[in-house]
C-alpha cells in the first residue's frame, strides 16, 4: 500500500501532544453516511466543509480527542501552509483514502444472467 498524506503537528505547539491526522474506510464510511462526501464530489464547499473534514480526520488516530480540543485546535490552525489551503489539503487525504479502498487485485470475474 503506498504511503498517505497525514496532518501532523503539536498542540500546544512546542509542548503539547503529537496528533497525526488521517482518513481510514471506517472513518470514510462514517463521512459517506453524513452526506458529505456526495458534496466533495459534486464540488459543493459550504463554509463547514473544512470543519467538518478536519473534525473527522481525528477518528483514526485521536478518536478520544474531546470535540471542544478539537475546536480549539482548528481554531488555532492558519488557513494555508506551503502545501495549500487547509481545505486543499484534507481533500487531499481524503482522495488518497478513497484510492487506497478500491478493488486492487486481479480476480477476473463475470456476471451470469439467468435465460
Amino acid at each position: 500500500m503506498a504511503e498517505r498524506t497525514t496532518l501532523d503537528f503539536e498542540y500546544p505547539e512546542e509542548s503539547g501532544k503529537e496528533y497525526s491526522l488521517t482518513y481510514t474506510a471506517n472513518v470514510l464510511k462514517q463521512l459517506d453516511r453524513s452526506g458529505i462526501l456526495a458534496r466533495v464530489l459534486k464540488g459543493e464547499l459550504p463554509v463547514t466543509m473544512t470543519w467538518e473534514l478536519f473534525n473527522a480526520a481525528f477518528e483514526a488516530n485521536h478518536a478520544k480527542t474531546a470535540t471542544r480540543v478539537r475546536e480549539e485546535i482548528y481554531k488555532e490552525f492558519s488557513e494555508t501552509s506551503d502545501d495549500g489551503t487547509l481545505l486543499e489539503v484534507l481533500i487531499e487525504m481524503l482522495t488518497e483514502a478513497q484510492e487506497a479502498i478500491k478493488p486492487q487485485g486481479n480476480i477476473k470475474w463475470r456476471t451470469n444472467k439467468a435465460n
